[in-house]
């Protein structure tokens, strides 16, 4: 079998994982605060990741540290505002609002990288904007939820300031030595706001255990292998549509292990902003961007 076809099915793999933490963080947030799980579930991947660490990667250069300690920091943020704003808003809505990142990134790229904006990137945008506000017209007669939409909004932005610092300053850089410094840069600023995040440390039992190792190993370790492996055998912009599944897997696990009930406002407001995503990504794919491939490199 080609395998270009066998990575383009991790690919998948990756974006159902991906799509299937929201609901598992969302119960997760019942028993403990989303600080220390931040904290505990980027310790364990920091872990994790250190045995990807080879000989001669540079992991004691200052480049190395600095890039990646402020490339974590922007990926702290995107990771905070998503899991406290996950206790507000269902993990559907969270699982789409984030996803919007897709059509800000371009946006970003353009002030951050100088990049060329195309009109199907704007069209997207405004696309993306009126499918959120139909969503959080649902929202409107319940603050707390319209409150979580708004955190996960600004998850979406961190996570394109991210990517576009990422793919500025990641090329000249070992990966995995980068990740691992983005890795311990979330673990540590999410010790750091413990203090100050509603919910306080809460109970650690079997089922945080399970989500903290969970999420730690698919939507980090595993997440973060796969894609940076996949790219060698799948074209950036290819892989890039694949992501936009990921939303959809959200909304999917949310019904099937969380049992929650999407809304009329949630349903269409979410299509719509599920395709601007896509808009965004197949404008890419015909277009062939180079760049595309940043899509993917949340961790």
């Amino acid at each position: 079998m080609d395998r270009k076809f066998v990575y383009m099915g991790l690919l998948l793999m990756v974006t159902f994982f991906w799509g299937v933490t929201f609901p598992v963080i969302k119960v997760a947030l019942g028993y403990i605060g989303p600080g220390p799980f931040l904290a505990l579930r980027f310790l364990a991947a920091t872990v994790m990741m250190a045995f990807f660490l080879k000989r001669g990667t540079g992991f004691l250069s200052s480049t190395n540290i600095k890039h990646g300690m402020i490339a974590g920091f922007l990926l702290f943020l995107g990771y905070y505002f998503q899991t406290v704003g996950l206790d507000y808003t269902s993990a559907a809505a969270s699982g789409i609002i984030t996803g919007a990142y897709v059509v800000i990134l371009p946006l970003v790229s353009f002030l951050y990288l100088k990049t060329k904006v195309s009109r199907m990137d704007l069209f997207s945008s405004v696309i993306a904007f009126g499918g959120l506000i139909l969503m959080s017209l649902g929202s409107i007669s319940n603050l707390g939820t319209e409150f979580g939409d708004i955190l996960t909004l600004l998850c979406a932005i961190a996570y394109a300031l991210q990517i576009a610092y990422v793919s500025r300053h990641s090329r000249n850089l070992n990966s995995s030595t980068f990740t691992f410094y983005q890795m311990a840069a979330v673990t540590i600023f999410s010790a750091i706001s413990i203090p100050f995040t509603p919910g306080g440390f809460g109970t650690i039992n079997s089922y945080v255990l399970f989500a903290i190792i969970f999420t730690a190993i698919f939507g980090s370790v595993f997440g973060y292998y796969v894609s940076t492996v996949a790219l060698i055998y799948v074209e950036p912009t290819a892989a890039g549509i694949i992501f936009v599944g990921e939303p959809i897997f959200a909304a999917l696990a949310a019904v099937v292990l969380a049992h929650e009930h999407l809304g009329v406002y949630v349903i269409i407001g979410g299509s719509i902003m599920i395709l601007a995503m896509f808009l965004t990504a197949l404008d890419k794919y015909f277009k062939g961007r180079k760049d595309s491939g940043a899509i993917i490199e949340r961790t």
